[in-house]
């Protein structure tokens, strides 16, 4: 059997599509490698979310283009001709077009290059998989989004909005309850914008699945943009009542201050981030709250940024997702007069130590409690698991578990994660 190997970089819904491609090649007959040294071809699923992460991918493509390559994912259908003049002699298939990986693979193997981008969004559900985990499976619910954010590539890799239909979801997750799977993460770029184009929304959708599905098992709800999530705050909060949904809420504000956010085209503004993790927090006092800030964005003063860190301080999230600002080609921001690298790194650093004690407080305030928690991860190299309590919260486990089980666990200690132990 031949071997492919598949290099991932990016979200969940990239790590869902590499989980695809897998699927796809297994059921045609190919061996999914788990190195790229005994691979006959290599694939590398690219992301365009952060400059930082597109210069490590392009340095990786640099260093594989003698090798039979496909480059797939968001870069080949943001920035194509980047690909075409690194790594000329590389097939590129669009993140469209992953359905169609092997025919690239084929026809790779007998010498031809090809291209496979198309701007038509494909339905990514129901398809053969290979999943990394035995118990998380992860379900995207829409591609592309409806914003038009100032600073976001991904945009123009995905396109505009597409949403499955709630059966098709539905019978995604069936399947894999059947095989045994207790874990699910709802992914798309915006979760919150689900459904805007087929007449539902994300709430609908959640209480579909927990109506129609069965059993134990727990819904991980992905990246919600503020702009959308404020129309449907009371209906959200009251799906995520069902103890099958985790308490767990990634909302991304990117600035504390108002001017900032209209230059980012955002949709937003503080009083709506505030607002919608207040109605959360008020329904579930223990939720796991994250969020994204843009450190150093064009036209971001000294004083814009201590608005940033007056919102962390206030909503105190469990995680910040902090990015140091970096110019996109074909992107608004890219057109605006930019600080200097000195200036954003500075602020990145300074906002890091203020989110990390945050978080290290907010993880001792859960020493002592105890409930359920599903074992979703085994640690290799530190020969520990991991397990995931009703709020998402990651708590380590030395105690002799296994996959896939719920159980009755203290937390007994903190650090950056809970420590636990089964009772």
């Amino acid at each position: 059997m031949e071997k492919i190997y598949i290099k991932t970089y990016g979200c969940s819904n990239n790590q869902a599509e590499s989980e695809i491609m897998a699927g796809i090649l297994s059921k045609a007959g190919y061996a999914i490698a788990d190195s790229s040294d005994n691979s006959i071809i290599v694939i590398v699923n690219t992301c365009t979310v952060k400059s930082r992460t597109e210069d490590k991918i392009i340095e990786e493509i640099k260093r594989l283009k003698k090798r039979k390559l496909i480059i797939a994912g968001c870069i080949v259908d943001a920035y194509p001709n980047i690909i075409r003049k690194i790594a000329p002699d590389a097939s590129i298939i669009g993140t469209h077009c992953i359905t169609r990986i092997d025919e690239a693979v084929r026809r790779m193997l007998n010498n031809e290059r090809v291209e496979f981008i198309d701007r038509m969004h494909s339905d990514k559900l129901l398809l053969p998989k290979k999943r990394t985990s035995s118990i998380i499976d992860i379900i995207p619910i829409e591609s592309g989004c409806i914003s038009s954010c100032a600073f976001c590539a991904t945009r123009l890799a995905k396109g505009s909005l597409k949403s499955y239909s709630i059966e098709r979801i539905l019978n995604e997750i069936s399947r894999s309850r059947s095989n045994g799977y207790k874990e699910f993460w709802l992914t798309g770029q915006d979760c919150s914008c689900y459904g805007i184009d087929i007449g539902a929304n994300l709430p609908e959708l959640i209480n579909s699945i927990t109506s129609n599905i069965p059993g134990r098992y727990f819904l991980r709800i992905g990246m919600q943009n503020p702009l959308y999530t404020k129309r449907n705050v009371q209906k959200l909060i009251q799906a995520y009542r069902h103890d099958n949904v985790f308490k767990f809420l990634h909302l991304p504000v990117q600035s504390g201050s108002d001017y900032i956010l209209k230059r980012m085209s955002r949709g937003h503004n503080v009083e709506d981030y505030h607002s919608i993790v207040n109605e959360f927090k008020k329904a579930f006092p223990k939720m796991t709250l994250i969020t994204d800030i843009i450190t150093g964005f064009p036209g971001e003063t000294e004083d814009d940024f201590e608005k940033s860190i007056n919102l962390i301080k206030e909503t105190r999230p469990d995680f910040v997702n902090i990015s140091k600002f970096g110019s996109r080609p074909g992107t608004k921001a890219s057109r605006m007069k930019q600080l200097t690298s000195n200036t954003i790194k500075e602020r990145s650093m300074r906002l890091s130590e203020i989110t990390k004690e945050i978080a290290l407080e907010k993880n001792r305030e859960w020493i002592g409690w105890r409930g359920n928690a599903i074992v979703d991860e085994y640690k290799k190299d530190k020969k520990n698991w991991l397990a995931r309590n009703t709020s998402y919260k990651p708590i380590i486990i030395n105690d002799n578990v296994s996959l896939g089980q719920i159980i009755d666990v203290e937390i007994i200690n903190s650090d950056r994660s809970l420590i636990g132990a089964v009772i």
